[in-house]
């Protein structure tokens, strides 16, 4: 027989500030490539006057001011937000959503308000919905509000991907799922979400590896939509 895995207390890892900066360096190009194709439909000699170095050296300077103000603006909303968490903690009396720049807690899910779904095979469950262009993943479970619970109104789809943001978010997916082993064992799970999330389904090791493949894969679309983003600038540039 198998044995059940063993319940540590995590806190999630907030992404570094310079993680944040770099992300936002998309969007920064993307807008300074929005900027340069309006200047060059309004005058495409004013575009076409300033040197191939000197164009280089405002997109660099834009976009470090650009990511600059995004994250300052980031920063600024979460410390005045009451529905945002930027902290989670996840013991042994359930999971606790914490906005630590204000210190508000803006949700609490206790082991005990998780509860069974009259009629389905598996209290909790993954459901997927095609789109238009891509797919969008439902957590379905059934959570029972109490005196000493917060429980948040968010969509299935958001709880999906409660932990995303975090850096060690397999960690803390698979503290998630111990507790609710341990404390909840009359509690069924759909064996399919330990592979959705790269947890092992009987010891639920978190499968490294893949984890590693994935943020790789990740930061390359990153660097690749950057280089995109340049080109594009260029060639409206030289176009011009």
């Amino acid at each position: 027989m198998p044995q059940k895995p063993i319940f540590r207390q995590v806190e999630s890892k907030e992404v570094s500030y310079l993680q944040l900066w770099l992300t936002y360096s998309i969007f920064s190009i993307m807008l300074i490539m929005l900027i340069l194709m309006a200047l060059t439909m309004a005058d495409s000699s004013l575009l076409f006057s300033i040197s191939f170095k000197n164009l280089l050296l405002l997109i660099t300077l834009a976009t470090i001011i650009f990511n600059t103000i995004f994250c300052e603006i980031q920063k600024y909303y979460l410390r005045n937000s009451k529905k945002q968490y930027t902290k989670v903690l996840i013991n042994h009396t359930g999971i606790l959503f914490i906005n630590h720049y204000n210190q508000t807690i803006i949700a609490k899910i206790l082991w005990q308000d998780i509860q069974h779904r009259t009629y389905e095979k598996f209290d909790i469950d993954l459901t997927f919905t095609r789109g238009a262009r891509s797919y969008t993943v439902y957590f379905l479970w059934n959570l029972s509000e109490n005196n000493d619970s917060k429980i948040p109104q968010w969509s299935p789809n958001k709880f999906a991907f409660m932990f995303a943001k975090f850096r060690n978010k397999a960690d803390l997916l698979k503290t998630l799922f111990t507790g609710i082993i341990i404390f909840r064992p009359d509690i069924t799970i759909n064996p399919f979400i330990y592979s959705f999330y790269r947890l092992n389904p009987i010891s639920l090791e978190i499968d490294k590896v893949g984890i590693k493949k994935e943020n790789k894969m990740t930061f390359l679309i990153v660097v690749f939509s950057i280089i995109l983003s340049l080109t594009i600038t260029l060639l409206i540039y030289f176009l011009s």
